[in-house]
């Protein structure tokens, strides 16, 4: 049991990393429809998931959750 919750662990870490480096590599550029296509190819993320992903971290209620 000790093995799956760090296997799990390690994968939640992962997960939120991997959210971290798509909001401050991609998420924040100035010119969104050029990246829009890069994302999608690069990460093999729908458009309508990274859609809704960069519009959740361009909420300026996402901010004050920080």
């Amino acid at each position: 049991m000790r093995i799956k919750k760090k296997i799990l662990q390690i994968m939640g870490e992962w997960w939120r990393q991997f959210k971290s480096d798509l909001t401050s590599k991609w998420a924040f550029v100035a010119d969104k429809d050029s990246v829009d296509g890069i994302v999608c190819e690069k990460y093999e993320i729908s458009k309508e998931k990274w859609t809704q992903f960069y519009q959740s971290r361009r909420d300026p209620s996402w901010e004050v959750t920080l």
